[in-house]
Parts: C-alpha cells; structure tokens; sequence
C-alpha cells in the first residue's frame, strides 16, 4: 500500500513537473479560507467555506495566464489531502472538485459528504466560479 501511495505522488509530481517545469508551492490562508499558489505573480485558489466537520470546495480559479500546467488540479488535490489530514468531509460544490473527486474516487471518494445540500456559490466572487478568470 505505502508503495501505491509513493507512486500516486511521484506521478502527480512529474505530471506537474511536465507542464511546468517547475514546483508548485501551495500555501493555506484561513483567514480568507482559501488555498492559493502565486506563479509569475498571478494568483490560482480553491476557496472553500467551512461547516461543521467538513469544507465545502466552493470555488477553484485560475486564471488563464497560468492556464494549462496542471495548477487547478495540484490546489485541489492539496485541498483533499488538507481534509484528510484534518478528518473533514467535503462538499464538492466547485464542478472542477466534483470531477476530480469523482476521477480519483479510490483516493477521495470516501471524503464526500452525502448528508447535506451543497451550498449556493459565493456571491461577489471574481471570475467564473471554477474555471478561468474573466478578462
């Protein structure tokens, strides 16, 4: 099993490797509840709002400047790992999420919250929720 999971990781960091060469350093701000990553000065996040034993993945924006190298799967896969690491559920309200979740169901699917209904998107929020940013 620890040899899958070595394996999971190196194949989702030469993956990123490839379309960026170079490594994604991804960072938590809980005051703004988002998960960010800067790249040539331009900012991707998955924003997320908490509940009660879980996040809900509401948002997932990058612009698309940095478009294309595999950086809005890296911040999700980040998140999920975070809600693991944390024992929370997560409410895939973000369609990039639920797609991801639903690709890597044997690593994630376990973590999805059945129980509720998922929250309305944030209001106010800059770019498309979950895809590029508006010019």
């Amino acid at each position: 099993m620890r040899l899958f999971f070595y394996s999971l990781f190196c194949y989702i960091y030469i993956r990123i490797y490839c379309y960026d060469h170079m490594e994604i350093l991804i960072e938590h701000n809980q005051q703004e509840k988002r998960f960010f990553t800067v790249i040539d000065g331009i900012t991707g996040y998955v924003e997320y709002i908490e509940y009660t034993g879980g996040l809900d993945l509401a948002h997932t924006i990058v612009p698309k400047e940095i478009g294309g190298r595999g950086i809005a799967a890296a911040l999700v896969k980040h998140a999920l790992e975070y809600a693991i690491a944390n024992n929370l559920k997560v409410r895939p309200t973000c369609s990039y999420v639920r797609v991801y979740m639903e690709r890597h169901k044997e690593l994630y699917g376990h973590l999805e919250d059945k129980t509720g209904n998922r929250f309305h998107a944030m209001e106010g929020m800059s770019g498309n929720a979950c895809g590029t940013k508006k010019p």
